[in-house]
């Protein structure tokens, strides 16, 4: 049971994918938390409407998660070919998210199917940023060429 559990320090330290995967948990819960408290002082404080307070709170979150998956979760140096990798892999999130709710609706009801869907779309999601993040196609920068 000891070897399943691992102290705060492993999880923090810890290169291997067991603690980055918790890491990636608790970075995307506050990116969740942090999203929808923007949305909240948009729409309570700043009086915006619903629809630009999700996307001021979703840009928000969007750069503090790639930020916060980049230095904390996969100890990385961001760059511009991470932060398009990392894009494109929550693109491919939200058109995978999208498409499972579309099919769960009719399974298990429209309440419940965000559910299932999320737990196919988390690990895979996982698995495309920590690509992102960790492949050597994108450890270096973009650089253009000299004509």
């Amino acid at each position: 049971m000891s070897n399943l559990l691992m102290n705060k320090d492993q999880i923090l330290r810890s290169n291997d994918k067991k603690a980055e995967l918790i890491r990636f948990i608790a970075v995307g819960g506050f990116a969740t938390v942090l999203q929808y408290g923007m949305y909240i002082v948009f729409l309570m404080a700043v009086g915006t409407t619903a629809v630009v307070s999700t996307l001021i709170s979703y840009a928000i979150s969007f750069i503090a998660n790639f930020f916060l998956s980049s230095y904390f979760t996969f100890r990385s140096n961001p760059n511009a070919k991470k932060g398009l990798a990392f894009t494109l892999s929550h693109l491919i999130n939200m058109g995978m998210q999208t498409g499972l709710v579309a099919i769960f609706k009719g399974v298990v009801g429209p309440t419940l199917a965000l559910l299932p869907a999320l737990a196919i779309c988390v690990p895979v999601n996982f698995i495309l940023v920590r690509y992102a993040f960790t492949a050597k196609i994108f450890q270096g920068s973009i650089k253009k060429k000299k004509v």
